[in-house]
């Protein structure tokens, strides 16, 4: 089709609107999948005009380009706009090869050519109007992202302008969805650190902001309860319904809490079935304790879930604010102590309001019930390896050391019902020198097995890292258990950060200098991780799970653990996917650069026997092989 000069400057100058008209809307800070739809029936409307073709389709590649969704087709004899058409690449392999093999895929006859062969048979072109076509794809920072389709009713020869032409367009769709992309993986991240993923309740990072602002608000009189509440039947409804029903359960609640408690009430959940709400008030408080009586007693009404008609009841604590608690901390201590001590007394169906004698009881409590020191003496705590693995190879090149308490009346303990009892007390450090030592002996003993370069992670309490004598402490174990300080690696939480920014940093380059390495645990769970990594020196960021349980279901998920990959290459940092569970995530976070793997797909955390077992079992020479990783 040639053009006159007339034609071609109306082209370029339609053009340089297009791309000022792009600019324009990609800069807008709304930008959004519902915000942009507008935006694209105005797009195709002026690529059709360019490009003078009948039918232009804007496409979109799902995450592991085997389908392509309409994102909107405008149809120039009719003057309509569709989108939401699907086409996959198991029907259309021919054409998916295609147009992933070549920037431009210029057809002059759609009838003859092979890439089209199984094309013509798609619902979308059912009227077999359709004579010629050209496509280019849409290029985005992640690989290719789509494509933009012009299609022609009557048989046309592509020349190279109308290859130019397509190629400009395509780069500039590449621009407006790849700042769509990214405001959505902002969107999702800043939704991770401040929202409950499940239930889409605050969580408590902004639980507790909201209440401090408004606590700032309050006027003379004005208090505030605290309300901590759960499930009673929780644990044995999650063994007869599985995670699934028991997740039902958890979102159930949830919605009836937001209806229960509308703003200014603040809900939140915490963590499994544990959900906080602060409620403003300002009457008595007694007839504000009974309207909470009368909410929790609402909750009570069945729940179907899987089928099954579930009567559930609830127990609850409640702190006033100020009289009980000066700040949120310890509002929501003192409604959780309120809680223990009913349940203490009624098990199911308790609501204490809190006073300052639980406190001392619960103590006392926890500490006869759990006594930790007693515990160490008698050398009740176990480690329990789970494998670190090469994520290239499947070699397993470490394993993560985790202390378990076996408790001689209630069996095995892990560290979530201990470990907060330990730090209150100055346990911790004795309980985090115990596993240190245990850990550099263990790596002898392997070592002396010939497995000469296995590392060991352990996990530091804020306290216990900034200890005074930990780094003394460290080379005196690694000396007596004639290792090297490689062979340790000191994990730490970002809530270190929390306690001192200035002598976390010096305490982390301290132990760098000795030879040691600092992993920064949970990475991307808080929403100031990326900050971290300005100011502290480490070696290692650990994935948190909540990322890599969403890789091959959440393109957004993918896109979060594929930018920390790629800032931890920039910034020389090793990562290590945490609590991968399948062999999609593995191929995934192998195709992102993943430099190690962790997770139950390997092996769950053994006793130490089971691991020698399976060393014995699968050692390859200098080589341990697990099985899922043959």
């Amino acid at each position: 089709m040639n053009r006159t000069q007339e034609e071609l400057n109306l082209i370029l100058e339609e053009l340089q609107k297009k791309q000022e008209f792009i600019f324009k809307q990609a800069k807008q800070s709304d930008l959004s999948r519902k915000s942009i739809a507008p935006v694209l029936e105005e797009l195709c409307i002026r690529i059709s005009k360019i490009m003078a073709c009948d039918r232009v389709s804007i496409w979109l590649f799902n995450e592991k380009r085997t389908l392509l969704t309409a994102q909107n087709t405008f149809h120039k004899n009719r003057s309509t706009h569709t989108s939401g058409e699907i086409i996959r690449a198991e029907e259309l392999p021919s054409y998916f090869e295609a147009v992933q093999q070549e920037r431009i895929l210029a057809i002059s006859d759609v009838s003859t050519d092979q890439a089209m062969k199984e094309l013509l048979h798609n619902p979308f072109y059912a009227d077999k109007e359709v004579k010629s076509l050209i496509d280019a794809t849409i290029i985005l920072s992640r690989g290719i992202g789509g494509v933009i389709c012009c299609e022609s009713v009557h048989s046309r020869t592509w020349t190279y302008l109308d290859k130019v032409l397509v190629a400009s367009i395509a780069d500039m769709l590449s621009f407006i969805f790849d700042r769509l992309e990214r405001i959505e993986v902002e969107e999702h991240v800043h939704s991770l650190a401040y929202v409950d993923p499940l239930t889409g309740l605050n969580n408590q990072y902004s639980f507790t902001e909201k209440v401090i602002e408004q606590i700032e608000g309050f006027e003379k009189g004005q208090r505030g309860v605290f309300i901590y509440l759960v499930l009673d039947q929780y644990t044995n409804m999650q063994s007869v319904l599985g995670p699934d029903g028991a997740d039902q359960i958890l979102m159930i609640t949830a919605n009836r809490l937001k209806r229960l408690f509308q703003y200014p009430a603040q809900t939140a959940r915490l963590a499994f079935d544990h959900f906080i709400i602060f409620l403003p008030f300002s009457g008595e408080l007694e007839s504000e304790m009974e309207k909470i009586e009368q909410i929790v007693n609402r909750l009570k009404r069945p729940m179907h879930v899987s089928g099954q008609e579930l009567y559930l009841t609830f127990s609850y604590g409640a702190s006033v604010y100020p009289e009980h608690a000066t700040n949120v901390k310890y509002g929501v201590q003192a409604a959780y102590m309120a809680l223990q001590s009913g349940k203490e007394a009624f098990v199911r169906k308790s609501g204490r309001l809190y006073n300052p004698e639980m406190h001392t009881y619960l103590k006392e409590t926890m500490l006869s019930e759990m006594n930790l020191r007693k515990g160490l003496d008698l050398n009740e705590f176990k480690l329990h390896f789970q494998p670190q693995v090469n994520c290239r190879t499947g070699e397993v090149i470490g394993f993560e050391a985790l202390i378990r308490w076996q408790h001689p009346e209630r069996g095995l303990i892990f560290p979530g019902e201990f470990i907060e009892l330990a730090e209150s007390t100055g346990l911790i450090i004795p309980i985090g020198e115990w596993v240190i030592k245990q850990a550099a002996e263990q790596v002898r003993e392997w070592k002396e097995e010939g497995l000469k370069h296995i590392t060991v992670s352990v996990n530091l309490s804020p306290r216990h890292f900034l200890h005074h004598n930990l780094p003394s402490y460290l080379d005196t174990c690694i000396a007596e258990a004639n290792i090297k300080p490689k062979n340790i690696m000191l994990e730490i939480t970002e809530n270190v950060a929390l306690e001192d920014t200035e002598a976390v940093a010096n305490r982390i380059t301290l132990l760098q200098k000795m030879g040691y390495s600092v992993s920064i645990d949970d990475f991307g769970k808080g929403y100031s991780a990326f900050i971290y990594l300005q100011h502290f020196p480490i070696q290692q960021i650990k994935i948190d799970r909540q990322f890599i349980n969403g890789l091959g279901n959440d393109p957004k998920s993918s896109g979060i653990v594929q930018t920390i990959i790629h800032l931890a290459e920039m910034l020389g940092l090793q990562t290590i996917g945490e609590g991968v569970e399948t062999k999609e995530q593995w191929d995934l976070l192998k195709e992102f650069g993943c430099s190690e793997l962790q997770g139950y797909y390997f092996s769950k955390p053994l006793p130490v026997e089971e691991i020698n077992d399976l060393i014995h079992t699968h050692r390859r020479g200098r080589k341990l092989l697990l099985p899922s990783a043959l």
